[in-house]
């Protein structure tokens, strides 16, 4: 089966805060990969398709946030499926191309070294 998305995802584990946060939850995640156009976000309680939120992480040997805007696409709850992780796949919206272009640099040089 052909992959449908455009960019290469990377498999990492980074903190993730949601930023203005209009719900009554702890607004932090891990991630479960990561590419150039968006992300999987691991959670135990994943918002529903559609819901737009706005995130903030730190990539590895960086010391300025990425602050991104995404529409959660698909999600996942444990009980659906023991076999994977729960959590919700974000596509970003807004995103300064600067920090999309470091996103990228990010994934392809850890690929690299593996």
């Amino acid at each position: 089966m052909a992959e449908r998305r455009g960019n290469v995802r990377l498999v990492t584990r980074l903190e993730v805060q949601e930023k203005n946060s209009r719900h009554a939850r702890v607004p932090l995640y891990v991630t479960g990969n990561i590419s150039g156009g968006g992300m999987f976000l691991i959670t135990q309680e994943p918002y529903p398709p559609g819901t737009v939120i706005s995130l903030s992480f730190v990539l590895p040997a960086d010391n300025k946030a990425v602050e991104a805007k995404g529409t959660v696409v698909w999600s996942r709850k444990e009980k659906e499926n023991p076999q994977k992780q729960p959590g919700m796949g974000i596509r970003f919206l807004e995103i300064d191309e600067k920090d999309q272009q470091k996103i990228r640099k990010f994934v392809d040089s850890q690929q690299e070294g593996q």
